[in-house]
């Protein structure tokens, strides 16, 4: 043992200079990996984080008309709730100039301390919440501080309607708010709702008693349950307590808060899978080049040990020496990696998920670094240990065993290249290529064929990936809808003599079908839902992927997400719950839903939704609807007629007290989220493409040092400057050939495998798209640019002196 440290102390000292350069590699690779990991744990974790933090509720209660009156006392005292706060919507908007309302937003007010302070407490990004006593403070969420261009210590001008009047009407009652706080709401995060996407104003207690119940224009209540009371007990407790509360109108709207918390924690989980899969392939490309910068200093220390195996050290010494050189190299890194990580995390989290962390800053992610240090040191011995071992035996081997291992016929490609008369520049790049060498010469070929393949390989995978992203972003029938416009009056109804007489005369219609909001309780949770009925022509249901739509009262459709949480297929009954009245229905359907949103309560996505027969949803008697799904007859004035109807529909929509009510774009909120990362694959390919081009520049500069021989050899016998540099292009293209060859199909397969694990989790359609022009474009791509990053190398190589390399042997 003594031996041992003996020589590792003798080594890392003679040559320290290139083991302070692998450890500084090791601590950069690692630290980013390590950096990128812990990232994506705490990108994950942060609205979850976020939510702890904030008390937030569990339900929101909202009655069609006021609980105002003793109804929110009753639900309060229900066995199931833990804590309540009880909220009111003001009606009252930013005003412009002119002293009218002028930009939309949604105000609300605690209708006692509770919200802000037991409930639903928001995150401050400046300021403090306004004080309930004062009724000229607000608080405003970083939505609105960007759209109002305020900031704490801002004077906000702003107009109250009463809540019968349009605010459009004359009577306005004059408010000046000052801006006391910067806050972030559970909805403003990542805004999944129609209200969450509109600037929210929190105003005080205080300014809406002094307001009146004139001004209120709805009222609500956020529930927290007790653990292991299911949300759908709680909504038909709810809407029993209703009936003996009149003003509360008889009907309740429940909202399953966790629903639009799964969806916003769902919409950030890519980009913690990015980062993720960023340190996967940094990590493995990494553990590729460090080995190989590893292995060649273990080249250079194996010189003496021929010497030292004739005064007895034993191939096990070399050997453990070699390793303890590298390991202590590799636990340097290890340390410094760990500072690296914890240096870069206040870049972390990224995407809205920064926006919810509760404690941005340093983070010291403990299990990572300590799991990750010990991680970067295993694996690093482990890609040294067949290098070391090797190299030991140099003292062993005699003359005739390296004479006989130096022989060989080479590489098949070599002697078909000969055979065919190829030029000779050709056949010894493609000899010097494939064949690894012997002793000094030895070339990590295979690994190197191997690292670029694999290089390619992800590469391909990604732009794979990316290209069916592209094709769900920009593909309606792929996330469900099947019409072209919707006319959505959100609370609003519509009759279908109405619709009629409003779509008589408008060109291009072919065909409409009527729908309604609603939510249906199933399995303890409530599920947003649709309910469809026929107007004229073909029926437009969501796109579905098994089974038909629901033609009774009795039958559901519902999404993959929603199957895969309930444990039921095709074919069986489940229990649902609807308005406070149970029944059972048949599943006869799985579909992809778009975008149906109603108000603050969280929309149908993706594989998150029911569909069942509208009868279900609406009140009796006579027929009226939410929405109203519209199809526009193919051809080249198809657009012209979309944009002619939607700018015919504003009157329409201004007498619903909307905006708007055309609904052109319907993207689930998941595939909006994943449209605004869809760059993020081919930045991980580019990163990708980098890595892969430094394993091929290092393996450049490796052939150009080792095999100095060869190539003087060549320039003795003749060959030129050019030929030389020939024959360094055609090193770097066969292997780069080789490594397409294999990485190539492997990575368009492994994209599509990938997309089809990932769209079974959207609960989307699993047929890929294969980008075929951009793998024909990779082709030559990549070879020129391995061309471009040997050229330096090969032009080094091409003027070395032949007698003095010769000399030198």
């Amino acid at each position: 043992m003594r031996a041992v440290r003996g020589l590792v102390a003798h080594q890392l000292s003679a040559a320290w200079r290139g083991w302070v350069t692998l450890a500084v590699l090791v601590g950069l690779a690692a630290g980013a990996v390590l950096g990128a990991v812990a990232g994506a744990r705490r990108t994950d974790s942060a609205y979850p984080r976020f939510l702890q933090v904030s008390k937030a509720s569990d339900v929101l209660v909202s009655p069609a008309g006021s609980g105002l009156s003793g109804y929110y006392a009753a639900v309060a005292r229900l066995p199931g709730v833990s804590a309540i706060a009880p909220v009111a919507g003001i009606q009252a908007l930013p005003a412009g100039p002119n002293g009218r309302p002028d930009i939309g937003a949604t105000v609300f007010a605690p209708a006692d301390g509770r919200l802000g302070h037991v409930l639903e407490i928001p995150k401050l990004l400046a300021g403090r919440l306004p004080l309930p006593d004062r009724p000229g403070e607000i608080a405003v969420d970083q939505i609105g501080a960007r759209a109002l261009h305020v900031h704490v210590g801002s004077r906000l001008a702003m107009a109250a309607f009463p809540a019968n009047a349009p605010p459009t009407g004359q009577v306005f009652r004059r408010l000046s708010e000052r801006v006391v706080g910067v806050i972030v709401t559970r909805g403003s995060v990542l805004p999944v709702t129609e209200l969450d996407k509109v600037p929210v104003i929190m105003a005080s207690t205080a300014l809406l008693h002094g307001l009146g119940v004139r001004y209120v224009g709805y009222d609500g209540a956020y529930v927290k349950l007790r653990p292991g009371t299911p949300t759908n007990v709680l909504g038909r407790q709810a809407q029993s307590l209703a009936r003996r509360f009149p003003g509360t109108g008889g009907k309740v709207f429940v909202g399953d808060e966790s629903t639009q918390a799964g969806t916003i924690e769902r919409a950030i989980r890519p980009e913690a899978v990015t980062l993720a899969l960023f340190a996967l392939v940094v990590a493995i490309t990494a553990l590729l080049v460090v080995g190989q910068v590893a292995s060649r200093l273990l080249f250079a220390a194996s010189v003496d040990h021929p010497a030292l195996a004739a005064l007895g050290m034993t191939r096990r010494q070399l050997t453990a020496a070699g390793l303890a050189e590298v390991g202590a190299a590799a636990m340097a890194g290890a340390v410094l990696a760990a500072g690296v990580a914890v240096a870069g995390s206040p870049l972390m989290p990224i995407g809205p998920a920064r926006v919810a962390e509760p404690g941005p800053g340093v983070s010291v992610d403990v299990p990572v670094l300590v799991i990750g240090s010990a991680a970067t040191v295993a694996l690093l011995l482990a890609r040294a240990a067949l290098p070391a071992w090797r190299l030991a035996s140099t003292g062993y081997r005699g003359e005739r065993e390296a004479a006989a291992a130096a022989g060989g016929r080479g590489s098949a490609v070599t002697r078909w290249l000969a055979a065919a008369g190829a030029p000779v520049t050709a056949t010894t790049g493609a000899r010097l290529a494939l064949e690894p060498g012997r002793g000094r010469t030895t070339v990590p070929v295979r690994s190197a064929i191997a690292g670029t393949a694999l290089s390619i390989a992800a590469v391909a995978a990604a732009f794979t990936f990316g290209a069916n992203l592209l094709h769900l972003v920009g593909t309606p029938l792929l996330y469900g809808k099947t019409w072209d416009v919707a006319v959505d009056l959100q609370f609003g109804t519509v009759t279908p003599q109405a619709t009629a007489r409003l779509l008589r005369g408008v060109p291009g219609v072919s065909g409409w079908t009527f729908g309604t909001h609603g939510t249906v309780g199933i399995g303890g949770d409530l599920v947003p839902a649709i309910g469809i009925a026929g107007g004229r022509g073909a029926v437009a249901n969501p796109a579905l992927l098994d089974g038909r739509p629901p033609r009774s009262a009795h039958e559901i459709v519902l999404g993959t997400s929603v199957l895969r949480r309930i444990g039921r297929h095709l074919g069986q009954s489940v229990p649902v719950t609807i308005n406070g009245r149970r029944r059972l229905a048949r599943i006869v359907g799985r579909a992809v839903f778009p975008d149906f949103g109603q108000g603050s309560f969280t929309p149908t996505d993706l594989g998150e939704g029911a569909e069942m027969v509208a009868s279900v949803f609406a009140p009796p008697g006579r027929p009226q609807y939410n929405f109203v799904l519209l199809r526009f007859s193919p051809g080249p004035r198809r657009a012209a007629d979309i944009a002619s109807f939607e700018r015919s529909m504003t009157a329409f929509c201004a007498t619903a007290g909307l905006p708007t009510c055309v609904v052109r774009d319907q993207r689930p909120n998941g595939v909006t989220n994943y449209a605004r990362i869809d760059g993020t694959p081919e930045v991980l390919a580019g990163v990708l493409a980098v890595l892969g081009l430094a394993v091929l520049g290092q393996l450049a500069v490796l052939w150009g040092r080792r095999r100095r021989r060869d190539f003087a050899i060549l320039k003795a016998l003749g060959l030129v400057r050019r030929q030389v540099s020939l024959i360094t292009a055609w090193q770097v293209t066969t292997l780069t050939g080789f490594a397409l060859l294999a990485g190539l199909p492997l990575g368009i397969a492994a994209g599509r495998w990938t997309w089809a694990l990932f769209a079974a989790g959207l609960g989307i359609s699993a047929d890929a798209v294969t980008p075929v022009r951009v793998a024909a474009v990779m082709v030559p791509a990549v070879i020129l640019l391995a061309n471009a990053v040997a050229f330096w190398p090969g032009r080094t190589t091409a003027r070395l002196s032949p007698a003095g390399v010769l000399r030198a042997e």
